[in-house]
């Protein structure tokens, strides 16, 4: 269940854009390594995002640049910052995979997400019990010391829904979610809790008919996340999660619209998912 320890995507943010100023100024990577006072491969290390860049050195870089436009140096200082600045999921480094790390980096400077959710129920709306079971599903072998740090780092990220200025969640799930052969005390409280969450003004749940033929081949999720970051998309293949920028955020965008389309509408699909509690 563990993946790689090190988080790097805001680090790798912050390297593509020292390397773009970099260039923009013209310099090679022996040239700004000499005005550093670094060897070359250190400054690409640094835009690789495998060194940390200080603040002093991050200074140096824009000098050595000619980075004056105050937005552009303000907009770097951010990215570093962040990139240095622990968050509550650092507690649980070693224990989770990095892409999850990152997600909830996101999660937690994310204006609003969208998710199509085909397989499972979304995370940020998923119970303890509901979390448990998909753990144990997929990763037998996993201790249970393994899955209680998993399903309380699930749970620490729902925080995004209902603190102070919330994320706007937007989410289609399928409708065969809805009668997973799951135990039925477990689906029942999952299926009151998402009914319940689904009267909150900032999220809005979708339910896509099972008659619906939707060509898409697995889950994504498109983040708008705050300023200064651009919009990231996940995708998830059998290989593992997908991190997307520009182009394919758009088609993605486009092709959560045409989902949406199909869907039931918001009312219809809370009266669905209670319905479907009811029978259980």
């Amino acid at each position: 269940m563990v993946g790689q320890k090190k988080s790097k995507l805001r680090a790798v943010w912050l390297g593509q854009a020292l390397r773009e100023i970099r260039d923009l100024a013209g310099l090679n990577s022996k040239d700004a390594g000499a005005y550093l006072g670094k060897d070359g491969s250190t400054v690409i290390r640094m835009e690789n995002g495998d060194v940390p860049v200080s603040e002093p050195m991050l200074e140096a870089f824009m000098e050595m640049c000619g980075v004056t436009d105050p937005h552009k140096r303000a907009e770097l200082m951010t990215i570093r910052k962040d990139v240095a600045q622990k968050g509550w999921w650092d507690g649980y480094k070693g224990d989770v995979a990095a892409t999850l790390m990152d997600r909830a980096w996101m999660e937690s400077k994310a204006v609003s997400i969208r998710a199509f959710e085909p397989a499972c129920l979304p995370g940020l709306l998923q119970t303890p019990e509901y979390a448990e079971t998909l753990m144990r599903a997929r990763s037998p072998e996993t201790s249970d010391a393994e899955i209680e740090r998993w399903v309380d780092m699930r749970m620490a990220r729902q925080y995004v829904l209902t603190r102070h200025r919330p994320v706007a969640f937007s989410v289609i799930i399928t409708q065969h979610l809805l009668t997973m052969d799951i135990d039925r005390e477990t689906m029942r409280l999952q299926l009151s809790h998402l009914a319940d969450m689904a009267d909150r003004p900032n999220v809005e749940l979708h339910v896509l008919p099972e008659r619906v033929c939707t060509g898409v081949e697995g889950p994504f999720e498109v983040f708008e996340l705050a300023e200064p970051y651009p919009e990231i998309a996940y995708v998830t293949t059998p290989a593992g999660e997908i991190c997307l920028e520009e182009d394919p955020v758009v088609r993605l965008h486009h092709t959560y619209d045409r989902l949406l389309d199909a869907c039931l509408p918001h009312v219809a699909s809370k009266a669905l998912i209670i319905a479907e509690r009811d029978n259980l």
